[in-house]
């Protein structure tokens, strides 16, 4: 605190954070930024839930088929093989786009 006995004012706060985060920009455009990996969790977790929505979906259609057709386990697991299938395919198919695929990849700063 100053001496007079009152909190310093909004202006030295000020003055403090500017340089706060002036010296964090200088530090996170240095070269080993720039080196290390970029990690996107988002398209991540998509293509896992590609994998998993497909499983499920495949799984969900088959049972039912049996359940109508009375044709036992085979439809559900033919549709479980078939929903994983899908899955992996659409799921390969996004990161591979992602991946630079069509020239939106990370290397471009995404």
């Amino acid at each position: 605190m100053p001496e007079d006995g009152k909190p310093p004012g909004f202006s030295d706060f000020d003055a403090r954070l500017a340089a706060t985060r002036q010296a964090r920009s200088d530090k996170r455009t240095s070269d080993d930024a720039a080196e290390r990996p970029h990690f996107d969790w988002g398209r991540g977790m998509q293509a896992g839930i590609e994998v998993v929505a497909g499983v499920a979906g495949g799984s969900l259609l088959g049972w039912a088929l049996d359940a109508w057709l009375g044709t036992g386990p085979f439809l559900f697991i033919g549709g479980f093989m078939l929903g994983a299938a899908a899955g992996m395919l659409n799921a390969f198919r996004n990161l591979r786009r992602w991946m630079g695929g069509d020239g939106n990849g990370p290397a471009q700063g995404q």
